[in-house]
């Protein structure tokens, strides 16, 4: 009874989060947290994950070199060309959160790779900005569109991944 006290004494104080809990939410765009986000799906790439983070698509980097996030998931939930309007931060951050707590719980990622735990990784989930989706095709969108939702991973030690654990 006691270890299943500390346990959740540790999860509601920030020590202890599992890896599918309520990934964080990152904004991409002009105005968001990552003023550029160009990745793919599987991609590999350099960079810490955080505010005013840049993945353009000159940041990626092969999957088997040391990297900082991995793309494992990716979604657009509402089509580029229909005219629609933005929905509202809570309402993307809300998908994006969803979206990427699936991904992570579906076999789509590896349970390790190269000695490393998925338990021992960080989920993020980053969505457009207001005026990235409604320009979907604009300066702001990079080369995957507006309207992508992506899910990204990070080791929480803060060091770097040496290979892929998108299940591809």
């Amino acid at each position: 009874m006691l270890v299943v006290v500390v346990f959740a004494v540790g999860a509601l104080v920030g020590g202890w989060r599992p890896f599918t809990s309520q990934p964080e939410v990152f904004t991409y765009g002009p105005g968001g947290d990552l003023p550029d986000f160009s990745l793919f799906d599987g991609q590999c790439a350099s960079g810490t994950l955080g505010d005013g983070a840049a993945y353009s698509s000159g940041s990626n980097t092969p999957c088997g070199d040391p990297h900082d996030v991995e793309v494992v998931g990716s979604t657009t939930p509402l089509n580029e060309s229909r005219q629609v309007t933005y929905p509202g931060d809570d309402a993307m951050a809300a998908f994006g959160r969803s979206f990427c707590a699936m991904v992570a719980s579906s076999g789509q990622v590896a349970p390790n790779a190269s000695g490393v735990d998925r338990s021992d990784l960080r989920v993020a989930a980053i969505v457009p900005d207001a005026a990235t989706f409604n320009d979907p095709n604009g300066a702001g969108a990079g080369s995957s569109g507006g309207r992508l939702v992506s899910c990204l991973i990070t080791r929480s030690d803060g060091q770097k991944l040496t290979d892929r654990f998108s299940v591809i």
